[in-house]
């Protein structure tokens, strides 16, 4: 997953006191239910697997968790149900763990929804460490 230069330094660039997820802006909501949102990713990424990305959303929960384990079991069921729904429409389902060095907001669990377009890509070239070739 990565993206592309331009967007990288915007996402680098975007700060905010709050909580992107506690607080969306209601134009980036498409779906709400008692215990969670999804909304659009501000930043998606451009690839996803060495395809590109068509659609990038994320599901969060409305409570301020770090992680999975702290929902009750119904705001746990609540997520899981938005999950296997957007799963089912073909999206892939990624989070990365609480401690990640790679997650940007830490403290707010989110969930990325990613749709690709399912053409692999023919190449694919890294100017960052770890260099990754792609299948050709």
């Amino acid at each position: 997953m990565f993206r592309y230069r331009k967007n990288t330094k915007n996402y680098r660039r975007h700060t905010d006191e709050l909580c992107p997820f506690c607080h969306p802006k209601p134009e980036n909501i498409l779906t709400e239910t008692a215990y969670s949102r999804v909304i659009k990713n501000l930043f998606p990424y451009d690839h996803w697997e060495y395809r590109t990305v068509t659609e990038h959303y994320m599901v969060i929960p409305k409570r301020h968790v770090r992680s999975l384990n702290e929902l009750k079991p119904a705001e746990l069921i609540d997520l899981m149900n938005i999950i296997a729904e957007y799963e089912g429409d073909n999206f892939n389902v990624y989070a990365r763990s609480s401690n990640s060095v790679e997650r940007t907001i830490p403290l707010h669990q989110h969930t990325h929804l990613i749709k690709t377009n399912n053409k692999h890509a023919r190449a694919a070239f890294y100017s960052r460490k770890p260099y990754i070739s792609a299948k050709i």
